[in-house]
């Protein structure tokens, strides 16, 4: 187990991690979310030994990790971080920078590479590699040292889609051959929703709020954690009532996700007369804007794309109600 006891750090003098204590599992998929400048990264490096906190411990089986301030190699041996951007060594072939770790040579070393996807890279060199390769290449030189965490810093953000998939699934591949538990760091829900167990809120240096992605998304504690992990808006009063929902108690009664609403060109009960004033198209679907009753709403629907003018009906669409309602 993973242990972070009341975890604090001073970043500048408006700024500071504080009180920041969690448990993560062996085997359990942690994610980190949280807005650009709440603390993510320097909570990692604390937590990989690379910062030393002003109070707090970390322990990894037990065993405290240890910060540079404490001794000459910091971290734990069973913990390694892959950082954000990674800079391997100039002027070397791929192969050399494996070359020291003799045990990983022949048929151990081959199915590394492969399972990394990086045994087509071995003879170029650091200025022949694309980002998204020099991270695989990264990863695999610390699997060498078979850690059993793994601490990721935004692994996917500066990846095209081509290799932030081919990541996910080397992540993914490796978690299962060598048995490592992420704890990873990011602001973009996509990249979390996928393979999180458990997601913690990070704002402005505290943990906010915890849970399952699925219930936080739905069931958001408040408008921060709401709009972190993806659109939403809010919806007018005079529209709850027309959809005859549910007098709001309070503002999070009245949030919806664009994929919460639902337009047709059917008249139907329950559901408002609207006309569509924007259309995007998003591969899996199409994002409206539409305008109701003097207000825009986002709406996400699959099918068939409807044009720019179309007459429409609003409605919430089955089975969902606003963000809190879920709640209760």
């Amino acid at each position: 187990m993973l242990e972070v006891a009341g975890l604090q750090k001073r970043i500048s003098a408006h700024f500071a991690l504080e009180n920041i204590s969690f448990q993560q599992s062996r085997g359990e998929c942690l994610a980190i979310a949280g807005s650009s400048g709440s603390g993510k990264s320097t909570l990692l490096r604390l937590i990989a030994g690379h910062e030393s906190p002003d109070s707090g411990s970390i322990h990894l089986f037990g065993q405290r990790v240890l910060g540079p301030h404490e001794q000459l190699i910091p971290g734990h041996a069973g913990l390694k971080f892959l950082p954000q951007h990674c800079h391997l060594p100039h002027h070397y072939f791929v192969r050399e920078l494996f070359s020291y770790a003799n045990q990983w040579e022949g048929e151990q070393g081959k199915a590394l590479f492969e399972l990394c996807r990086i045994g087509h890279l071995m003879d170029r060199k650091h200025t022949e590699i694309s980002g998204g390769e020099q991270q695989r290449i990264a990863l695999a030189l610390l699997l060498i040292s078979s850690p059993q965490w793994l601490l990721l810093d935004e692994p996917f953000s500066h990846l095209d889609p081509i290799n932030k998939s081919i990541l996910q699934q080397v992540l993914i591949d490796v978690a299962r051959q060598f048995s490592i538990t992420y704890l990873l760091c990011s602001h973009h829900p996509e990249d979390i929703f996928a393979w999180a167990d458990r997601l913690l809120i990070l704002r402005d240096g505290k943990i906010v709020s915890e849970g399952q992605p699925a219930s936080l998304y739905f069931q958001p504690t408040d408008a921060y954690v709401a709009g972190l992990l993806g659109d939403y808006q809010e919806l007018s009063i005079e529209l709850s009532e027309r959809l005859n929902l549910p007098t709001p108690k309070s503002l999070l009664n009245r949030l919806v996700r664009p994929e919460m609403l639902e337009i047709s060109p059917n008249p139907s009960s329950n559901a408002v007369e609207a006309v569509i004033s924007h259309v995007r198209f998003a591969g899996k679907g199409t994002f409206y804007e539409v305008n109701c009753l003097n207000q825009t709403y986002r709406v996400f629907k699959t099918g068939d794309v409807l044009p720019v003018g179309t007459r429409v009906f609003l409605s919430i669409h089955s089975g969902n109600s606003p963000l809190q309602d879920k709640l209760s």
